[in-house]
């Protein structure tokens, strides 16, 4: 375990910032996979919804058959630049934290624009919990070089 909490250069990371980069890297990770994944296939998706495929009782594909497809390549770019952010800061390294904060408040400018104000949902949970991993980020910064 003692490994696992030093990064490339020897120096000892703290516990709770290599619990909160694996976070990280699950969260900004399956959401690249799935916005590309819904890029990809969103004409498929959206045919199916129109067509009648899907049954409106189990699924309720209202809100994928609104967004527009840009806002998953640019979500799931903005995701991989997040990764990155995070990759850097599981080393130590200080760009990591501006990385993940820059792209973490372009996803929710994004989300706004594309999918809440549309809508009409509020993006308060993904606000607080973006704040949150930026805040504790931002404890570790010191630490980083």
């Amino acid at each position: 375990m003692d490994e696992l909490n030093k990064n490339e250069q020897g120096k000892k990371r703290p516990q709770l910032l290599s619990i909160l980069c694996v976070l990280s890297f699950i969260g900004s990770g399956l959401a690249a996979v799935s916005s590309f994944f819904v890029y990809l296939f969103h004409d498929v998706v959206v045919n199916a919804f129109e067509t009648g495929e899907f049954d409106d009782e189990l699924l309720t594909l209202d809100l994928f058959a609104t967004v527009s497809k840009e806002y998953f390549i640019l979500n799931g770019l903005l995701m991989v630049v997040s990764f990155t952010g995070v990759w850097h800061m599981w080393n130590l390294r200080r760009s990591g934290f501006h990385l993940y904060a820059l792209s973490q408040i372009l996803v929710l400018i994004v989300s706004t624009i594309y999918l809440y104000n549309p809508v009409g949902i509020s993006p308060m949970f993904d606000m607080l919990v973006t704040t949150l991993f930026i805040l504790l980020y931002l404890r570790f910064r010191t630490i980083m070089e």
